[in-house]
């Protein structure tokens, strides 16, 4: 089953809503908590409908060391139908360097850096945040606050 950019968002609300209050709990973890959003969410996803198609870590980029966090409906034949998500989950190991690794995340994902099959597909962006600047930073580039509780919060930005 295709999941749609609408889709996707929607979850991830439902998705915040659920685990979000925990989200502070993962700020202090050394090596970042990250890996834990991408599959955590996945297996949100998969429990709401088993058939959407989501893989983790997927080499799109004509850089061969580089990895895209989510790919959404790879098996789709209509590479327009396939969307392509980085995230990043602030913590207090890079919040110093969040703002930048997003813009390095929305620059990574420029259609030219997209290998051939993947070029034209649907790009976003996600972000997990719990200072002020970074939310003031997001809100500032486009981004759109799907989720706050106090600090923390999550905002979405779809590039392609």
């Amino acid at each position: 089953m295709t999941l749609t950019y609408d889709d996707y968002a929607t979850f991830l609300i439902n998705w915040c809503a659920i685990r979000g209050s925990e989200f502070k709990l993962y700020f202090p973890l050394k090596g970042g908590w990250e890996a834990w959003a991408q599959a955590d969410y996945a297996a949100y996803v998969l429990a709401q409908n088993n058939t959407y198609d989501i893989l983790r870590e997927v080499a799109i980029y004509t850089n061969a060391r580089q990895r895209v966090d989510w790919l959404f409906n790879n098996n789709d034949l209509d590479v327009k139908k396939k969307l392509a998500v980085e995230i990043k989950c602030q913590s207090f190991e890079n919040r110093d360097a969040f703002i930048a690794g997003v813009e390095a995340d929305i620059a990574k994902l420029a259609q030219n850096k997209i290998k051939l099959q993947f070029r034209t597909c649907q790009t976003g962006v996600m972000g997990i945040y719990f200072e002020d600047t970074a939310r003031t930073w997001m809100l500032a580039n486009n981004f759109t606050e799907i989720f706050v509780n106090g600090e923390i919060g999550c905002a979405i930005r779809k590039l392609n």
